[in-house]
């Protein structure tokens, strides 16, 4: 019944986002053309977070059947103005604004529902490989059974010393537990926000497990969807490729950002290696991203070809595409990539603007639909703010160098100077995007992130291909094993040149304290900055 319902307002809310993108709405003009004309989705979007930001921040004690009696208001307004286009629009957006809060209240009531008092018992399926934390081992859970069927939990668990149980666990594996659930709570003194983490991640509750109240067993997955066990298949598959990287003989420093970097299994890592590589501004290439999912994009379209059977090719692309996605465990960031580079080979092939303001839009409205609490994932806005950066400035930016000047050096059609200037505007516009957010939350700048871009992405690319190369030639054992020692090499350049810049002097400023206002001021400012640059260029 849940799923027929929430089926029915995503089919409304489709048909929403279409029509009101059908419409045309007059409100400025640029160049003749009418903005709403060339980015019709940006004010879908826009007016959508506007709505999930209202019942968030404001709306936390009007329920969900409020906002979907004023959707309906909403509606019937529409239809009854289809003469006036720009009451018509005005009502558009409204309901959109209206399932906007439909949705984020609806999933906030799901996520925030009373926690059952005292130990309960119940069976549930561990969704991540257990790691040893000190005296715990760390895991998620989906209950499969219980008062909690359905929720997925932060669990620790005891380990018992002496039978030494805990060591059989693995991802995948069904228990039968009795244990205490608590709401996750927020630690430290930065803006970053666990629980709303958590409740992004998709989590309701944290559970401490002792070792005498649990056991191994097997359970029903019958509670679980389809696409949960599709994935839950797909990391069990990653997990025996982290066992062969594993036994290829990778110092362990190299293997935890080898792991990180090409099946995202960030738990090898070290604090260390964390600090490091955020102090130098390289933390993104540690993160499954847009980034590394663009590099696996390319290519896959250097393998299958570029410009024979185009239909089959972009099938082909996207379908390689998902199925990267769930080996790596279909996390945000990732499946926010996979999502825009959908969206771009569908475009593609209807010979539209494949990079454009409507396609982020029509991104972020897709993912929202699905998960209104992305919206305050920090990946999610960081990845989302660094590409709308990249669509604004990038172009003005890259033309303040004649093209003459960047082409006066080539050869064989490689052009050195223009392949420097678009990474240096590229990681200027992303940097402009991400900084403002990046030190509200973290309180960090790195100063050298130009130098550090221009290390680390080519290396991505060479880890990602060689990755590529190791897991294809595994019939070979001779040359995989070759293979894994140049890997580890570049690995370890990687490693050794973000420690060389996070130990310049001035590498990073620490301690930035900025409040809310003082963000949204900085971002007024790059958008009229946007606009001014744009202005100037034509």
């Amino acid at each position: 019944m849940k799923r027929a319902k929430k089926q029915i307002f995503f089919y409304l809310f489709v048909k929403i986002v279409i029509f009101a993108a059908s419409n045309h709405f007059y409100l400025s003009t640029m160049n003749g053309q009418h903005i709403s004309q060339l980015f019709p989705l940006m004010r879908v979007v826009v007016a959508l977070i506007a709505g999930m930001v209202a019942a968030f921040e404001w709306g936390g004690g009007v329920p969900s059947g409020v906002w979907l009696a004023a959707l309906g208001v909403a509606a019937v307004a529409t239809a009854l103005t289809g003469r006036q286009a720009t009451a018509q629009g005005a009502a558009i957006l409204t309901a959109v604004f209206c399932l906007g809060a439909f949705l984020m209240t609806q999933q906030r009531e799901a996520l925030s529902a009373a926690l059952p008092e005292g130990p309960r018992n119940y069976e549930a399926v561990i969704v991540s490989e257990p790691r040893e934390r000190g005296k715990v081992m760390q895991m998620d859970l989906r209950i499969v059974s219980g008062s909690m069927q359905g929720r997925q939990v932060k669990a620790a668990l005891l380990k018992d010393t002496v039978a030494r149980r805990y060591e059989h666990l693995h991802l995948g594996d069904g228990i039968v537990a009795t244990s205490v659930f608590e709401q996750p709570k927020r630690f430290g003194d930065t803006h970053f926000d666990y629980p709303l983490y958590l409740q992004c991640q998709g989590f309701t509750a944290t559970t401490f497990i002792f070792y005498r109240h649990w056991r191994k067993a097997e359970v029903s997955m019958a509670s679980l969807g389809r696409l949960e066990r599709t994935r839950l298949e797909a990391l069990k598959f990653r997990q025996g490729l982290i066992d062969r990287y594993a036994q290829l003989g990778m110092a362990r420093d190299e293997l935890a950002v080898a792991l990180a970097m090409t099946l995202g299994d960030k738990s090898h890592l070290t604090r260390s290696q964390r600090d490091l590589y955020s102090i130098s501004g390289a933390s993104h290439v540690l993160a499954l991203s847009g980034l590394h999912i663009g590099i696996i994009y390319m290519l896959m379209v250097v393998l299958v070809g570029y410009r024979r059977w185009r239909v089959l090719r972009e099938t082909l692309l996207i379908l390689g595409i998902w199925a990267y996605a769930f080996l790596t465990g279909l996390s945000p960031s990732v499946t926010r990539a996979a999502t825009m580079l959908t969206i771009y080979s569908v475009v593609s092939l209807l010979r539209r603007d494949r990079m454009s303001l409507n396609t982020l839009a029509l991104t972020a409205i897709l993912m929202l639909a699905f998960n209104p609490m992305s919206l305050y994932d920090i990946g999610f806005q960081l990845s989302f703010l660094a590409v709308l950066s990249i669509l604004l400035l990038y172009q003005p930016l890259f033309g303040l160098i004649p093209v003459r000047v960047l082409d006066c050096v080539g050869w064989g059609g490689i052009y050195p100077l223009r392949w420097a200037w678009a990474m240096v505007v590229v990681s200027v516009c992303a940097q402009i995007g991400t900084a403002p957010l990046t030190m509200y939350v973290f309180g960090r700048f790195s100063v050298y992130f130009l130098l550090t871009n221009f290390v680390v992405i080519p290396l991505a690319y060479a880890i990602l291909l060689l990755t590529a190369l190791l897991f294809a030639l595994s019939l070979w054992p001779s040359v995989q094993i070759w293979l894994a020692g140049a890997l580890s090499a570049v690995v370890g350049w990687q490693n050794g040149a973000v420690g060389w810049i996070s130990s310049l002097p001035g590498s990073h400023i620490e301690g930035i304290v900025l409040s809310r206002w003082h963000v949204w001021a900085i971002y007024a400012l790059f958008l009229l900055l946007a606009w001014w640059l744009r202005r100037v260029r034509r």
